[in-house]
């Protein structure tokens, strides 16, 4: 709970700063469905928020599953939803389709720094575990 938790917090703390960093308009009403949006266009807080979470929720299950065939059905399944998020948000005319790019881009970047750092503190506390228990023995 605590690696969603933060990754998400993160994720929407980049959203946040990227819209007040660029400004940027959103593509016109007379293009969007409604209920209208008028935040800031850049990054797309769906699109990124949406891989982030799905991204660290699916690393999470497939350090459980051992088939090789569930691992790729649960990527496949986290790829499929942050694709259509970020899809339906330019199809829906609330953001541009670099708005969706970027925020995809962003948070694979994060995605990928939260995942490295998890698996560096697995193989650091796995090791320290390691020699606590081979200076107890001696």
């Amino acid at each position: 709970m605590i690696l969603i938790t933060a990754a998400a917090a993160d994720s929407l703390l980049m959203t946040i700063a990227g819209k007040q960093l660029i400004a940027r308009a959103r593509p016109p009403l007379t293009d969007a469905v409604p209920p209208f949006e008028y935040s800031a266009s850049f990054p797309s807080g769906h699109a990124l928020n949406a891989l982030v979470i799905a991204g660290v929720v699916t690393y999470l299950i497939i350090l459980r599953q051992r088939s090789k065939r569930a691992r790729a059905f649960t990527i496949a399944a986290a790829v499929t939803f942050a694709l259509t998020m970020g899809l339906s948000r330019v199809y829906l005319g609330h953001h541009w389709f670099t708005d969706v790019v970027v925020a995809w881009s962003l948070g694979a970047a994060w995605l990928a720094l939260v995942i490295t750092a998890h698996r560096l503190y697995l193989t650091t506390k796995t090791q320290a575990g390691g020699v606590a228990q081979r200076g107890t023995s001696a």
